[in-house]
């Protein structure tokens, strides 16, 4: 190899690195101590779905706090509400396969929130899917809701766009203002979710569902799915 060559190399390495760098430092993650499980003064519960790559987090409506998710004004008046999150174009089908894949993850793209009305029992909405139930106590479920909302993108009126179509009739995507990479991916944002209701999910190494599922698990109790 001559030595330009080795030189060009040398730059395009160096410089790809620092873009990983670049993209780690812009990991919008929380992380604190947790007790798994939500303790013995768990009075509330949430539940991990698991949707192929994608896990979504139903909770009761009821367990929203007035005026904190303002997007639940524009669904149905349904017991139970689940909420995912991922790459604006992917997530709702906009741009798939290799490509879409690979410049959902490259480098950093703007994100949506799915919110899906549940009119039943979580996992008879889902009677397909991996479901857990993990207890949270009222702390928790304050903390998880405050997070989702951080996930919403409010604009000057106190509304939050709708992106795109939902997967279901009643369902719908709205904008986040968070950014989508590699190292800030949809299972980041669920662990992240499930880390702030009190389960310690190590949501910077949470890059696979599975990863995710398992974590619930030891928080909580499968109630649906495989074990």
């Amino acid at each position: 190899m001559s030595e330009h060559m080795q030189w060009w190399r040398s730059l395009f390495l160096g410089a790809g690195a620092v873009w990983l760098v670049v993209l780690a430092a812009r990991c919008h993650l929380p992380r604190r101590s947790v007790s798994a499980g939500g303790g013995p003064d768990s009075t509330g519960v949430i539940y991990v779905v698991q949707h192929g790559w994608h896990a979504g987090i139903a909770v009761r409506r009821a367990d929203v706090p007035a005026g904190r998710w303002p997007v639940l004004d524009d669904v149905a008046d349904a017991p139970y509400v689940e909420v995912g999150w991922g790459e604006a174009q992917y997530y709702p089908g906009a741009s798939r396969g290799v490509w879409g894949a690979l410049r959902a993850g490259a480098w950093p793209t703007g994100s949506v929130v799915h919110v899906v009305p549940i009119d039943r029992p979580v996992p008879d909405r889902f009677p397909a899917r991996t479901v857990v139930r993990v207890p949270v106590s009222p702390a928790e479920l304050d903390a998880f809701t405050t997070f989702v909302a951080a996930s919403f993108a409010v604009d000057s009126t106190g509304r939050v766009p709708t992106a795109a179509p939902g997967y279901y009739a009643d369902s719908r995507f709205y904008a986040s203002p968070l950014p989508y990479h590699v190292f800030n991916n949809c299972n980041h944002w669920a662990a992240a979710a499930l880390e702030a209701a009190g389960c310690d999910a190590s949501p910077r190494w949470a890059f696979t569902v599975g990863q995710v599922i398992f974590r619930a698990k030891a928080c909580g109790t499968l109630v649906q799915g495989e074990g």
